[in-house]
């Protein structure tokens, strides 16, 4: 069975991320703006979906992809964004470089579950998982960049409102109208530091609009998400499990 997987792409007609994906087990998608359209023609890239508008936001794009998945009958579908750089898995410490069947085996493994949001880890923070007891989370840490989304269970929406951390509010909405969040934190996706790779929402992490979207973000979801400082960067924390466990939810 073809496993559908959507890039939502902006600016980077040289993304690569497709090229991780056999064309025998995936069907790869670009999500990209009516502007963008003809670089990445340009660039073959494959399978582009265009969008109706141009510069619409991150949330417009995502919520795109639902009603599309929702149109095709598609249950399961990969997100991904399209500077992920390659996958693997982790083992006593270490971080091992793996192919795209670790999104397969992943979803072998949450299958039975259903839960409407699974994702995979980030590879700096694998290996320190991987010493631990606890290789699947519930509902204790985010899915983001590389998720596998169950449709039958997501009723709700990404909200423009809270674009740069749609992600995030997406998963505390997982927990608020669901089961909430699978991750696998031995298994590992690459990709750039935010904000780091041109193209895609670059011009908005150095404008800092970042910082204004996790007080957004603050507001919306305190006393479950506090303000934090990453380097030079203003961030959301989030208190998955304390939420969590407020709506009697299973945590794991």
């Amino acid at each position: 069975m073809t496993t559908h997987v959507f890039i939502p792409s902006k600016g980077r007609p040289t993304t690569k991320t497709f090229k991780l994906f056999s064309s025998d087990d995936f069907c790869v998608s670009h999500l990209v703006e009516p502007s963008d359209k003809v670089a990445y023609e340009h660039a073959s890239v494959p399978n582009l979906l265009v969008l109706p508008e141009n510069n619409q936001g991150i949330a417009y794009v995502r919520n795109y992809i639902l009603e599309h998945s929702r149109k095709i009958g598609a249950q399961w579908i990969w997100m991904i964004d399209d500077d992920v750089q390659g996958f693997g898995y982790a083992k006593q410490g270490k971080t091992i470089k793996g192919t795209s069947s670790i999104l397969l085996e992943f979803q072998e493994r949450v299958k039975p579950y259903k839960f409407p949001l699974n994702g995979i880890n980030y590879c700096q923070h694998a290996w320190s998982y991987s010493n631990g007891k606890t290789r699947f989370y519930i509902n204790r840490k985010t899915a983001e960049v590389c998720t596998l989304l169950y449709m039958p269970k997501i009723s709700w929406q990404y909200r423009g409102r809270m674009n740069l951390k749609e992600d995030r509010d997406f998963c505390m909405q997982a927990i608020k109208y669901s089961d909430g969040i699978i991750v696998d934190t031995h298994s590992w996706f690459a990709c750039p530091g935010v904000g780091t790779n041109p193209g895609g929402l670059q011009e908005h992490y150095k404008a800092s609009h970042d910082a204004l979207a996790a007080a957004r973000f603050v507001s919306e979801w305190s006393p479950y998400a506090k303000l934090q400082k990453k380097g030079n960067r203003t961030d959301a924390k989030l208190k998955l499990k304390e939420y969590a466990l407020s709506l009697q939810r299973q945590v794991k």
